[in-house]
């Protein structure tokens, strides 16, 4: 792929199929072999083809930050793996798990966060109503 020549710099516009996007992207600057320029820069941001998916990461992480401030609150142990290392090696297990490649694992974690988010609610109503019950 001749995305540049060292005398002269050229504009390219590439189409990726999108579930190849992530790992050509990630090569081509993890390589330096392109710069980035936003063609879309006079675009309003809801109407960009990824502003959903932005959308979706925003609400898995308040769900998941809602699921993390409930373990707090019910003071159930809940641990992040320090090492960087042992992160990629969960990513990895998890990928394999789901057969999915790393790359396509948001929309099954982001599924599996809407039912614990889901059940975390319908266990909180449950405990509300019976604090409620008990003070009656």
């Amino acid at each position: 792929m001749g995305l540049f020549r060292s005398e002269e710099m050229e504009l390219y516009r590439i189409s990726i199929p999108k579930d190849d996007a992530w790992k050509v992207v990630e090569k081509i600057g993890e390589d330096n072999f392109a710069h980035f320029v936003d063609l879309n820069k006079n675009e309003k941001v809801f109407n960009l083809p990824y502003a959903y998916r932005i959308k979706m990461c925003d609400e898995t992480e308040r769900r998941i930050q809602y699921l993390l401030a409930r373990t707090a609150e019910l003071k159930v142990p809940c641990y992040r793996p320090k090492d960087e290392l042992i992160q990629n090696t969960w990513v990895m297990k998890l990928a394999e798990t789901r057969n999915k490649s790393r790359e396509l694992l948001f929309d099954s974690i982001e599924q599996d966060i809407v039912q614990k988010e889901q059940f975390v609610m319908s266990q909180n109503k449950i405990i509300d109503d019976m604090r409620s019950a008990i003070n009656k």
